[in-house]
């Protein structure tokens, strides 16, 4: 599926800016709190620690609960404890907290700090979503998609993450496009996946872009749009983009008049190839991008070689 819902710097980084956003609820002085934030956006997570802790068990503070869980999901400063954090947003989920609700969520659909439990993980994801995390309605989606916790209705699935998608969410796009392209066989549909994956290239997301070249090359037959998007990915450093860009190089069609690869082409498949031997971790990708690279090299001109490395290098240097 081409996106799930696991915790992802942007979720953390938006949430963690609710410190700073006055809520109904009661709130501690803002200078202990201020100052907390402060030495935690500095990478002083010893001190930052004690504060949040305070507030979250002796004042029962919802959003110091909140903070106090992802220093446990991330490891900010300690060792990852994934029940802890799980306690923590359940804690923060009773109080409002909307992302606090979707990882608490998380925590039952995958069963960290007990038993697995479905149907109150939809609980907790529509509370979330009621509160305006409306990317949680796609985990419902993928709940109805899969039949757990309440009826397998794919149709219900779509419709569920199709209201964040429409709103403008780009994990929501994804998941739509990944909804199309890969799940139940009744909804299968790679033109509406092209559509979705679409809106969230357009807006950046290079998952997308690399989904569009999959779309273009398996689906449409299409391999000038397929490499067009394949390489849009590659180009800003999404390393899954790059063997399919230098595969598609490699077998571009012969000069007319040499019968030899174009000199661009070779010259493309040469650094994309070489990006994906040192990135790659895939035995096959990698085993396969040998045995074409050393046919390049068969018939590129050795004086290239020092210019194109230099070219890899200084890519993977800015990207990676």
């Amino acid at each position: 599926m081409a996106s799930k819902y696991k915790t992802s710097d942007w979720i953390i980084g938006l949430t963690i800016g609710l410190l700073s956003i006055p809520m109904s609820f009661a709130q501690p002085p803002k200078d202990e709190l201020a100052v907390a934030q402060q030495w935690l956006a500095e990478g002083n997570y010893p001190q930052a620690f004690e504060v949040f802790h305070s507030y979250a068990q002796d004042k029962q503070n919802h959003l110091a609960q909140f903070t106090l869980a992802l220093f446990y999901q991330q490891g900010w400063g300690m060792e990852k404890d994934e029940a802890l954090a799980c306690r923590w947003h359940g804690e923060a989920a009773k109080g409002g907290i909307p992302a606090a609700s979707h990882f608490f969520a998380q925590c039952l659909q995958e069963g960290i700090h007990r038993p697995v439990d479905y149907k109150a993980a939809i609980h907790w994801y529509q509370q979330a979503a009621d509160l305006g995390h409306t990317l949680s309605l796609c985990a419902i989606g993928e709940l109805a998609m899969q039949g757990k916790g309440m009826e397998k209705d794919p149709q219900k699935a779509l419709e569920y993450c199709e209201r964040a998608a429409a709103a403008g969410s780009v994990p929501a796009q994804l998941q739509m496009g990944g909804f199309y392209l890969e799940g139940d066989q009744s909804i299968r549909d790679p033109q509406k996946a092209a559509i979705w994956f679409g809106y969230a290239a357009e807006k950046g997301s290079l998952q997308a872009s690399h989904y569009l070249g999959v779309i273009n090359r398996d689906f449409f037959r299409d391999t000038d749009r397929a490499l067009y998007w394949f390489e849009t990915a590659a180009s800003q450093g999404y390393i899954p983009a790059y063997y399919p860009t230098a595969k598609l190089y490699f077998t571009a069609p012969v000069s007319n008049e040499t019968g030899m690869p174009e000199a661009a082409n070779l010259a493309k498949s040469y650094l994309w190839l070489s990006a994906t031997q040192r990135q790659s971790h895939h035995e096959n990708e990698l085993q396969a991008a040998a045995n074409m690279l050393e046919k390049v090299l068969q018939v590129m001109p050795a004086g290239w070689q020092t210019d194109l490395d230099q070219k890899v290098t200084q890519h993977l240097q800015k990207y990676q």
